[in-house]
């Protein structure tokens, strides 16, 4: 009986932190950590760019809530928010930067 509340008090923990991890403040921040390592940026640049994410990763996260199941929906919404945090980008870290940033994405999807 014991091992198997300890292994539910263990499961539970587990979920919380790994909920907390998938906040929008957490990914802003590790893609902007990420950004500054592979692009060099300053910290005002670094800045600049977490702000950004944040704000793109906040709104990601209200349109889910919003569009709930609808896919669709979700995917022609959050569409102008990606354009919009990419132009954003663009500004603050350069298009040199941006296109050197992209290498990077999909090269670490392969």
């Amino acid at each position: 009986m014991k091992k198997l509340l300890i292994i539910a008090v263990v499961a539970l923990v587990s979920l919380s932190a790994m909920a907390q991890k998938n906040t929008p403040e957490a990914k802003a921040e590790k893609v902007s950590k990420e950004m500054q390592e592979v692009l060099e940026l300053d910290q005002t640049k670094y800045e600049s760019v977490y702000s950004i994410l944040l704000e793109r990763m906040q709104k990601t996260a209200e349109l889910k809530k919003e569009t709930g199941d609808d896919k669709e929906a979700f995917k022609i919404k959050n569409k102008q928010v990606m354009k919009t945090a990419q132009v954003q980008l663009k500004e603050t870290v350069g298009a040199e930067n941006l296109k050197k940033w992209q290498i990077h994405v999909k090269a670490k999807k392969k």
